[in-house]
């Protein structure tokens, strides 16, 4: 690592722990179906200060929020963690979900509420760690299957299999060596939980299915044998979850010490110590990928 990305990691590394988690912020990553649906649950209950984002400048969240420049967001966003005060609107910004990050920078909200076809915390993880450097300092795990035998992808297939078979089979619906990715659900294929489910822990209402454990705790077994993060969606109203500012601040921090100290010592780290995994999880389901440090 060059003494100038060291210098420009400890500066991101300072620069984020000073963010403040605000109280009564809540974040929503997409305008569509979701999105809208807690647009009006935050209304119904006074949710003291909501932001939703879409790269889509007419997603449907539009019709019942405020639409705001990137100027006044941040004045926004400022002014209600100097004052408090319940303003009662929603307010909505365009911009890609791959820019979250910049947004950050004017304060952590209380919540962040994922409503995208993607692995959201993933992806922000790299965007953070790309702002800093022209070179990808992390990077979604890819592996050629069809590719002659390698140390590398010895290394990662083994932690990748490692992964899954500490996993119950019945609540893995979808892995793919290929991608690093494992999908985990309670749900089998083809079943479609509705959408004002209350997700409770141990029973499966819906399709009459014991749950032993939740699979935020299955995840989290895997830690500290296999190096991870696992970011709890709670539910905030039926059929939708919210991660914890306070829990994305510290986990995000974890993680970019953990890239930097690799980063630091690469050349005496071994493949396997470079890879790692980001999971999102809630009771009854979730995604894990796998990230390698370059």
């Amino acid at each position: 690592m060059t003494p100038e990305l060291l210098s420009s990691m400890n500066k991101m590394i300072a620069d984020f722990s000073s963010l403040p988690v605000i109280e009564g912020y809540y974040l929503v990553l997409g305008g569509g179906k979701i999105g809208s649906d807690f647009a009006r649950y935050a209304k119904e209950k006074s949710f003291p200060f909501v932001v939703i984002i879409d790269v889509d400048d007419s997603a449907n969240a539009t019709n019942s929020s405020v639409t705001v420049d990137r100027e006044e967001l941040f004045s926004l966003i400022k002014e209600f963690h100097k004052s408090k005060s319940n303003s009662g609107k929603i307010y909505f910004h365009c911009m890609d979900v791959r820019k979250v990050p910049e947004i950050l920078e004017a304060g952590i909200p209380e919540f962040i509420i994922p409503a995208v076809p993607t692995h959201a915390v993933l992806n922000m993880a790299i965007d953070m760690m790309s702002s800093i450097s022209s070179e990808n300092l992390i990077s979604a795990v890819q592996i050629d299957v069809n590719s002659e035998n390698n140390e590398h992808n010895e290394k990662t297939t083994e932690y990748f299999n490692d992964i899954l078979s500490l996993l119950p089979e019945n609540i893995v619906v979808f892995s793919s060596l290929k991608d690093g990715a494992i999908m985990l659900s309670y749900a089998k294929t083809g079943e479609i939980c509705p959408d004002n489910c209350m997700g409770p822990a141990e029973y499966c209402y819906n399709f009459k299915r014991e749950k032993p454990e939740t699979i935020t705790s299955y995840a989290r077994k895997l830690l500290p044998s296999h190096k991870g993060w696992v970011f709890e969606s709670c539910q905030m109203k039926p059929g939708i979850g919210g991660i914890r500012g306070v829990d994305f601040k510290e986990y995000m921090l974890s993680l970019m010490e953990h890239v930097k100290s690799v980063s630091e010592n690469r050349d005496s780290c071994p493949i396997g110590g470079r890879v790692f995994f980001i999971a999102t999880t809630c009771n009854c389901h979730g995604i894990m990928n796998l990230l390698e440090i370059m």
